[in-house]
């Protein structure tokens, strides 16, 4: 009887052991429901500036001794909230982050024994605008990534314009194929040196989506120097000569330089010591190799005293620009935007005494300045 005792005695010791261990594993078991937007789901994707609004629901059959959010944008983790001391077996953490970049949440619970749980929730952009590339004078290279796991997209793309926050309904766009991934397309008739905002799109069960504004501007061609636009050549000693060689002009008329002090009292030049004299019916022209564009003269131009003259402004003899200065202190002049083809223009500029008898005027600093189209 002893022996049978003795060993009911054991085989009972043995079953509290295995209770008690089965009951050790009952209290560390610790698990995360993650619902966002109110679903229970771990993933999801949202367009760009919205708000995503994550929910961590702890059940835990141990008592808690810490909580931990952490987040992680582009590979970079930081932790974002931490509860300490924790009595409540069965907590819930909630709130709301701005959705800019693709995005990963994850909750770490840690019990009183150390044993800890965790759960993760990402965010992804729906549709992203990535870089603009190849930018030339008038095209550039633009995409868009779709976040994977999307369903139902029927249409993407992107969309530009000079102003910001283009549209698909307002603004060019282009069709590139549909559903998730990556996609790009080259931008054609752009305009040089302009500024331009584009946004990627997609089309599905969602609506129309775009993603982040990105911003580039095609390249300025190079604005060809007018030679000699300070009339700086030839280098005169003193006072003023009329038809001077040497200089990349050719003068007709009354047209000449002058230096500052000269016998016709101009004010001191508003670019280097010299400046154009123009006497009467008077002109003053050149050859000058344009690039492609769209361009405007720019100058300074004052009388001589209290005389009248006028100027006119020409790309091969057609008229760009009419300017009367109003006294004898320099005055800056900007003619209209005319279009050049690559290769040489005639650029001239007369002085049309426009009251006779010989009238005096100067002119000088004369430039071109690139323009966009009109």
């Amino acid at each position: 009887m002893s022996k049978f005792i003795s060993l009911f005695c054991s085989v009972v010791a043995l079953c509290s052991l295995l209770l008690i261990g089965c009951k050790d594993e009952i209290e560390s078991e610790t698990t995360i429901i993650a619902k966002i937007n109110g679903e229970v789901i771990d993933r999801v994707a949202l367009s760009i500036n919205s708000i995503m609004y994550y929910e961590f629901e702890v059940n835990s059959t141990n008592k808690l001794s810490k909580i931990e959010l952490y987040k992680k944008v582009a590979g970079v983790e930081s932790k974002i909230y931490v509860a300490g001391s924790i009595i409540d077996q069965n907590p819930k953490i909630t709130g709301s982050i701005d959705i800019t970049s693709d995005m990963q949440l994850t909750l770490v619970a840690i019990d009183k024994d150390g044993n800890s749980s965790s759960k993760a929730i990402t965010a992804n952009i729906f549709v992203t605008t990535t870089a603009v590339t190849d930018i030339t004078y008038t095209s550039a290279k633009a995409g868009g990534k779709v976040a994977e796991g999307v369903i139902g997209i029927t249409a993407r793309g992107i969309c530009w314009d000079t102003k910001t926050t283009p549209s698909i309904d307002s603004s060019p766009k282009t069709t590139d194929g549909n559903g998730n991934g990556v996609f790009s397309s080259t931008v054609t008739n752009l305009m040089p040196g302009t500024t331009y905002f584009i946004r990627a799109y997609v089309i599905g069960k969602e609506g129309t989506v775009y993603g982040n504004e990105v911003t580039f501007k095609t390249l300025t061609p190079p604005v060809p120097a007018i030679p000699e636009g300070g009339f700086e050549t030839p280098a005169l000693a003193s006072g003023f000569q009329i038809w001077p060689t040497g200089s990349a002009w050719t003068f007709g008329g009354g047209a000449g330089i002058q230096k500052n002090g000269s016998a016709y009292g101009a004010k001191p030049a508003p670019e280097g010591v010299q400046t154009g004299l123009f006497h009467g019916v008077s002109d003053v022209s050149q050859m000058i190799t344009f690039t492609e564009g769209y361009f405007a003269v720019s100058l300074k131009a004052a009388l001589r005293g209290t005389q009248k003259q006028a100027f006119e402004v020409l790309i091969d003899d057609v008229l760009v620009g009419t300017f009367a200065p109003a006294s004898s202190d320099w005055e800056a002049f900007v003619s209209k935007t005319f279009s050049a083809s690559a290769g040489p223009h005639k650029l001239a500029i007369k002085g049309t005494d426009p009251l006779g008898g010989g009238n005096g005027g100067f002119v000088d600093d004369v430039k071109l300045e690139y323009r966009n189209k009109p």
